[in-house]
């Protein structure tokens, strides 16, 4: 097996408030691999975008990483300084945001805003440069399926329609074609047909570049039709890693067994599906505990209070709980108390 292009190990980030200090993020481990697509699912709030905005050096001011290593490259990203980074985000890494509408410039046509990103990278010289510039720019509409590329390289974004929008910006984090891209949330705002459309022009893209592609989302079903492996996260903490198709037929943690029973399917019902318990934790709270959805989890015992699993990287399919599956092993006699 190839080594990985990207790996995460005990990685941890807190942001300094005015209401005190929120921890994050704490000992994530992640693996990605070249050509391979892996999901990041999870509700909102569980530290999806936190962690990508870490990867990428653009986290806000408040935050502090609080240890651990992501190489990528042979570059600890983590440790790398402004200048390097600038010089890899877009070049190395590209990133689709969430709302395209508020990434691109709503004040310059598209194209000239593919022109920026291949101008800060390329290596082109000569008189031509701009002509150049314009004539890729061109042909990266024509890649993400744009129709009339020569016209619509000097249309505004409010001019396009929100599947479009998003579509520029897939081009935009494209461009230079990166090793790897980091999808945060790219269907957030587009109906279901739509959606499709995009995410199998993304997956279409990886798999032809041998992209590493990270997807963050909470929406299991497109991670589970897209995804290679699905790592799930609650509360700041990786519990779960697996294979798609062996997350879904045998979820191990909990957390991910409520999740899936949440989430509506093609031949299941509306009285079937059963809500997760409880609300993610205040992560400012001094009195967290060790594993963070033990006060949701009606498997729970003091163990789980006091003593944080932890996910094995190395495992083919990776869960941080001290009673996974079925949850039927009996606690010892220490672990009666239930938290």
């Amino acid at each position: 097996m190839q080594p990985p292009l990207l790996e995460v190990r005990g990685f941890g980030l807190e942001f300094r408030t005015r209401s005190g200090t929120v921890r994050a993020l704490e000992g994530i481990d992640l693996t990605l691999r070249k050509g391979e697509i892996v999901g990041l699912v999870g509700e909102s709030g569980s530290g999806k975008s936190v962690l990508s905005y870490a990867l990428m050096g653009i986290s806000d001011r408040a935050a502090r990483v609080t240890g651990g290593t992501a190489m990528f490259g042979g570059l600890d990203l983590l440790q790398a300084d402004e200048h390097t980074l600038a010089d890899l985000r877009g070049r190395e890494i590209g990133m689709i945001f969430q709302s395209p509408r508020t990434a691109l410039n709503p004040i310059r046509p598209v194209g000239r805003q593919i022109e920026d990103v291949l101008r800060r990278h390329a290596a082109a010289r000569g008189p031509d440069l701009g002509q150049s510039l314009k004539q890729r720019a061109v042909q990266a509409l024509r890649e993400v399926a744009i129709a009339d590329p020569e016209r619509r390289v000097h249309a505004y974004p409010f001019e396009m329609s929100g599947g479009m929008c998003q579509r520029v910006m897939i081009a935009l984090a494209l461009a230079c074609r990166p090793s790897l891209l980091i999808a945060d949330e790219p269907t957030t705002g587009l109906d279901v047909t739509t959606q499709a459309g995009v995410m199998d022009l993304i997956t279409t893209l990886a798999r032809e570049r041998e992209m590493a592609t990270l997807f963050i989302t909470h929406d299991l079903a497109l991670a589970a039709d897209y995804c290679d492996r699905i790592v799930v996260m609650h509360a700041g903490h990786a519990v779960e890693a697996a294979p798609a198709r062996a997350l879904f037929s045998a979820p191990q943690h909990p957390y991910t067994q409520r999740l899936i029973s949440s989430t509506p399917g093609s031949g299941g019902s509306i009285e079937a599906l059963q809500p997760v318990p409880g609300n993610l934790p205040d992560l400012r709270r001094s009195d967290l505990p060790a594993c963070r959805f033990a006060e949701r989890c009606p498997r729970a015992v003091e163990r789980c209070r006091t003593e944080a699993p932890r996910l094995d990287a190395a495992a083919a399919h990776a869960v941080a709980c001290w009673f996974p599956g079925d949850g039927e092993r009996a606690p010892s006699p220490g672990e009666a108390a239930h938290v």
